[in-house]
């Protein structure tokens, strides 16, 4: 009986197939791994910079205007700083001017991975005398620039 140089041509068929689907299915995997992890980081990403908005209109809605009528221009001064698990904010208000000012808010998030996301937003506000105190009005044409 002559043997054909084609015996076990199917088994080693079969087993080239295996690997390939296993090698399309591992990428798959991965891919839909990658996916989550972008989707996940995006969706911190928009948290933080939510929580930013939030302290900056925060600070700017319990505006101190006896604290700021006594900087001086160019002085720095931290308004505020809360801590929302797992957010944390801290508000810089800085005098530019007799009447304006800008407000610099930054917003952080610790992760469980340990990589930690930072977002910081900035209004400038103007002042305007209504009695005692000066109350805070946003620049019309700006208002609120992402800081880097």
């Amino acid at each position: 009986m002559r043997l054909s140089s084609r015996t076990g041509f199917a088994l080693v068929a079969a087993i080239v197939a295996l690997i390939v689907i296993a090698l399309l299915i591992t990428g798959a995997f991965f891919a839909s791994g990658q996916d989550f992890a972008v989707a996940r980081a995006e969706l911190r990403d928009q948290q933080v910079f939510a929580y930013a908005e939030y302290a900056a209109a925060h600070a700017l809605e319990n505006w101190d205007a006896s604290a700021r009528a006594l900087m001086s221009i160019g002085q720095t001064q931290t308004a505020q700083s809360t801590t929302d698990s797992p957010f944390e904010s801290t508000v810089l208000v800085t005098r530019l001017d007799t009447l304006i000012y800008a407000i610099t808010s930054e917003a952080r998030i610790a992760t469980v991975d340990g990589t930690g996301l930072k977002r910081r937003i900035g209004i400038t506000v103007l002042t305007s005398r209504t009695g005692d105190a000066a109350q805070p009005v946003r620049v019309p044409e700006q208002a609120w620039n992402e800081l880097y």
